[in-house]
């Protein structure tokens, strides 16, 4: 079960990577593409499943996720990625403010993956 959970964590986490890079592409090419149903339901869909799952893993490993470091780093900067997202993907900022936010969300995903994947708060460490 657990191993379930955590594939379901790490497939949900690169989707919403991924949908993230499309919509913020989509932004600056066809912004239109962005009003359609599907491209507003889904990524919500695909963070709850990703937050569903680590909440899911949490309890499965009988974790508190405030006594561990680096599960309190990815919270912290899951925030961040969400601020940057969407300062990086609303049209009534400008370029100058959204195309930076854009890249400051992907290094900060970039960061979460790091931690999660080395249990270290130490980016690239």
């Amino acid at each position: 079960m657990i191993d379930g959970l955590r594939h379901l964590h790490m497939l949900m986490a690169g989707l919403s990577i991924l949908g993230f890079l499309l919509r913020g592409f989509w932004a600056w090419r066809v912004p239109g593409l962005l009003q359609r149903k599907p491209v507003k339901i889904l990524p919500h869909v695909i963070d709850t499943l990703l937050l569903a799952s680590a909440i899911a893993l949490l309890f499965a490993y009988g974790w508190n996720p405030f006594a561990q470091g680096w599960l309190v780093a990815k919270i912290v900067l899951l925030i961040v990625y969400i601020g940057l997202g969407l300062v990086a993907l609303k049209p009534w900022y400008g370029a100058t403010v959204r195309l930076p936010a854009f890249f400051a969300a992907v290094v900060v995903f970039a960061w979460i993956f790091s931690i999660a994947t080395s249990k270290l708060v130490v980016p690239f460490a």
